[in-house]
């Protein structure tokens, strides 16, 4: 499975350094956090993570994401037009997750 990750360096963060965007398959099932399930198909996230000599931290349970497109099985045709799907949802997700890091 493929993954699409870029990284958005932000000077305005409470113990981040950059942004890390990223368009993801998941199979989906049964969420233990939340007691639903979670939909089969790609998905863009967006969370705050600290990157320095190497490595790449965060805080967990901390960012936010948005289902792109449900689907029955991963294909490289439809993860590519998942990246596509995700320019016109990045913005709105990094102004909520810029909100929320400087709110806590």
């Amino acid at each position: 499975m493929k993954k699409h990750e870029t990284y958005i360096e932000r000077s305005d963060l409470k113990g981040a350094t950059h942004l890390e965007v990223k368009v993801f398959y998941t199979k989906g099932g049964a969420n233990y956090f939340s007691g639903g399930t979670n939909p089969r198909g790609y998905y863009l996230s967006v969370r705050p993570v600290k990157k320095g000599n190497g490595m790449v931290s965060f805080d967990l349970f901390s960012g936010c994401k948005r289902l792109l497109l449900e689907t029955a099985r991963y294909t490289d045709k439809q993860f590519q037009r998942a990246v596509e799907m995700a320019k016109n949802y990045e913005d709105e997700l990094i102004t909520a997750v810029v909100a929320e890091n400087k709110a806590a």
